[in-house]
């Protein structure tokens, strides 16, 4: 499907991957945005909390809504939630998370220890909604006891129109290098577009996965953190034109916006807790960076943080 080829995706990440950065990534030239993870337990037993992480505005499409759970009942249920409430292009189940919290319920990675609940899930979500329902994985619980092929398989069988490969088991978290060449492996065992994800940091990196594995598409994760310039230098790359970098200027006026929008969106207790770790992202590699990270992490309300990035820009 086009929507699932030849695509630069911005990656679920929780606690992350708000409305204001999914918009902030779209105009630096992400294709297709991913919600945060969303708890199909919360949809389905009506938490208001979980409802407004559905939340998106129709400048982010094409967007995908990420749902984690493990009953498939309640995770059918929750899809068709999903898909009356807020029509996004797909939904797709994360069967990748190595957070504890997630694992410990038997969602994300835990499905990948019980490849019958994997399919039911699939089959539960594909019958309850009319979108494209896609998966995430990663390639395995533990590291080099590969199972990648049979879950990918499985996930085209049971209907799934696209699958991520994150190429790391559970158990390595995100230490070490994903494992590439399971995304090349896979890729020729599956009859759908697969979207490969992990480590990539640079356009680069970018260039050198879609070559070395042949995957139909990429998705960036921690690559984007305080970086969403990531995406436009993807396409230059790719087009074979100059990359282009942001000055120091033009980051601390991102940051600055990207402040502003989330204060606007989220008020100022959130803001002012949930936004310093994204302007020391934002930061980093400036003239002390190091100092300014204590500043940000020391202050207490939102005039503070965009008093910081003020003095900044004198400097820049």
């Amino acid at each position: 499907m086009d929507l699932f080829c030849k695509k630069i995706f911005c990656a679920p990440l929780a606690g992350i991957t708000d409305r204001v950065y999914r918009s902030i990534c779209k105009e630096h030239g992400a294709d297709v945005v991913v919600s945060e993870m969303v708890s199909a337990e919360g949809l389905f037993y009506g938490s208001k909390a979980t409802a407004a992480l559905l939340a998106f505005s129709e400048t982010e499409r094409p967007i995908g809504i990420q749902l984690f759970g493990a009953n498939p009942e309640h995770m059918a249920r929750a899809a068709e939630i999903v898909e009356k409430t807020v029509h996004p292009d797909f939904i797709d189940l994360n069967s990748g998370c190595p957070v504890p919290k997630v694992v410990c319920k038997n969602g994300g990675a835990a499905l990948l220890k019980d490849i019958n609940l994997y399919k039911e899930m699939i089959r539960a979500i594909v019958g309850a909604v009319s979108i494209p329902v896609t998966v995430k994985i990663r390639s395995g619980w533990f590291e080099h006891d590969w199972t990648d092929i049979a879950f990918a398989q499985a996930a085209a069988a049971c209907g799934a129109k696209a699958l991520t490969l994150h190429p790391r088991s559970k158990t390595m978290g995100f230490s070490g290098h994903s494992y590439w060449k399971r995304i090349a492996i896979v890729k020729k065992e599956i009859p759908i577009p697969l979207i490969g994800n992990g480590d990539i940091e640079s356009a680069q990196d970018a260039c050198d996965m879609l070559s070395q594995t042949g995957c139909d598409s990429i998705m960036i994760g921690r690559g984007t953190f305080g970086n969403p310039w990531i995406f436009s230098q993807v396409k230059q790359a790719i087009s074979k034109n100059p990359v282009t970098f942001p000055t120091p200027k033009q980051r601390v006026e991102t940051a600055k916006r990207h402040l502003k929008k989330a204060l606007l969106e989220y008020g100022e207790k959130h803001t002012a807790s949930e936004m310093k770790k994204h302007l020391c992202w934002y930061t980093k590699g400036i003239v002390g960076a190091s100092a300014l990270r204590l500043k940000f992490f020391r202050a207490q309300s939102v005039s503070e943080l965009q008093h910081l990035l003020d003095e900044i820009s004198f400097t820049v």
